[in-house]
């Protein structure tokens, strides 16, 4: 399995918890995850490009 798919799996996990963190009504930390989150797939993006090369 490639870095970029791990990245990716471990990104949306993320995300899936900073939503259910953000229903959940616990403020400050459902959107620091939702954060986290988002830039994780976005590094996974830049992993990908270096993995075409």
């Amino acid at each position: 399995m490639k870095l970029s798919s791990i990245l990716l799996i471990i990104g949306l996990v993320i995300l899936a918890v900073g939503a259910a963190l953000s229903t959940a009504k616990i403020e400050p930390w459902g959107d620091y995850v939702l954060i986290l989150g988002a830039v994780v797939v976005i590094i996974r993006g830049f992993v990908r490009n270096r993995e075409k090369d």
